[in-house]
């Protein structure tokens, strides 16, 4: 064998085990976080009447999960105020409502609800959570 062949084998071996290995330290994209869970709430309201002025009485309801309560800011419409509820760690079971200290004025319009909590049963225990429910309300 001459030195030009020997050289080429060299060179093609050298060039082989590049793409070769090169190939082999390839890395995958990492895989995404899951997305975090989200609990299910629902929002109702009752119109009540105190010497002839309308008030609502709000109750949110986790339907899917107990949840300890940490937080509820509650957005009146066209975000013309809000009033934050803390929970001081009170549970509140699945389809159980939660009702407010107070009355809210009736106004009419898109009521927000933004509820940050923990899951305090089934296969998402310990998982905090903050989630938005809304409910619109007629009338005046």
């Amino acid at each position: 064998m001459n030195v030009k062949s020997l050289l080429k084998v060299l060179g093609i071996m050298l060039l082989s085990m590049t793409f070769i290995y090169g190939s082999c330290n390839k890395k995958d994209d990492p895989t995404p976080p899951p997305a975090a869970y989200v609990p299910t709430f629902s929002a109702t309201y009752f119109s009540v009447d105190m010497g002839g002025v309308d008030y609502l009485d709000f109750y949110i309801t986790c339907v899917s999960d107990d949840w300890e309560m940490i937080k509820v800011i509650v957005t009146y419409p066209g975000g013309a105020g809000k009033d934050t509820f803390t929970g001081g760690g009170a549970i509140q079971l699945q389809g159980e409502p939660f009702t407010f200290p107070n009355y809210f004025l009736k106004l009419g319009g898109n009521w927000t609800f933004s509820i940050t909590g923990n899951i305090k049963s089934g296969a998402h225990v310990g998982e905090s959570f903050a989630v938005n429910t809304s409910i619109s309300v007629s009338g005046k």
